[in-house]
């Protein structure tokens, strides 16, 4: 019986009544169960850990990376940026574990799957800059969440997203366009060389990535991970990634 891939899903920090804790949303593990067949093992996103293990031995032992979001942003000092008040709220040890543990992915042509803030972090390993408060902006959409303690409001489709004409996503689904949701205020403005932008919304913001020359690196902005079932992108998105992580899986 083949050996079940094993998929390393970095978390996040997060502040609580009892201290600080690493967690990562159960969307995320729901998603991973549903639709893919493979064990998940959390990495903390604690920079600590680098001085104990090296990302490369580290992910030797993987055979996927997913990326998560979180409502922090990627320090601008990650691209050479300014910071300011639209730049909040920070998590500079995800930013550090995150950035480490990509490239070694990237390099090693592991299967990547990069949401939300992943695919801004993805953005950023790679080279390329990012950009805040896009609400500030008068010719942009307003991207945020709204401030509302319902989720199904919040994780509700909030904006049309056009895919490129034979790209990724247009042959995966047969679509030209999807409605999305898509919770941000900061968004790629100079993308990486090497990737590709495979998803615009309205107002031109990226909204998904491709590295082409990989076997499977795959961003989004949005948030596939919440209500697989209705979503309908996210079944044949998990159902591909979980492919490519078998198949790099055999090779080993």
């Amino acid at each position: 019986m083949a050996k079940t891939p094993l998929l390393a899903i970095i978390c996040n920090r997060r502040e609580h009544a009892g201290g600080t804790g690493q967690s990562v949303n159960h969307t995320y593990l729901d998603a991973v169960a549903r639709w893919m067949k493979v064990q998940p093992l959390l990495i903390p996103a604690n920079r600590a850990f680098a001085d104990v293990q090296s990302s490369a031995d580290l992910l030797s032992s993987f055979d996927g990376l997913l990326v998560t979001g979180n409502r922090t942003n990627v320090h601008p000092d990650a691209y050479g940026g300014t910071q300011t008040p639209a730049h909040l709220p920070f998590d500079q040890s995800r930013d550090a574990v995150s950035f480490d543990i990509i490239n070694t992915a990237l390099a090693n042509d592991m299967p990547v799957l990069a949401i939300c803030r992943g695919m801004q972090e993805l953005n950023v390993a790679c080279g390329g800059t990012l950009s805040a408060g896009l609400s500030d902006n008068a010719d942009k959409l307003d991207h945020r969440a709204p401030e509302v303690d319902d989720q199904t409001s919040v994780y509700r489709a909030r904006h049309a997203v056009n895919f490129t004409e034979h790209g990724w996503w247009h042959e995966l689904t047969g679509r030209t366009h999807a409605h999305v949701n898509s919770l941000h205020d900061q968004a790629i403005n100079r993308l990486a060389d090497g990737l590709v932008a495979d998803a615009h919304a309205e107002d031109g913001t990226i909204e998904a990535v491709i590295k082409p020359d990989h076997p499977f690196c795959v961003g989004v902005q949005w948030h596939p991970e919440y209500q697989t079932g209705e979503n309908h992108l996210s079944a044949p998105l998990f159902e591909t990634f979980n492919a490519a992580i078998w198949k790099a899986a055999e090779s080993h």
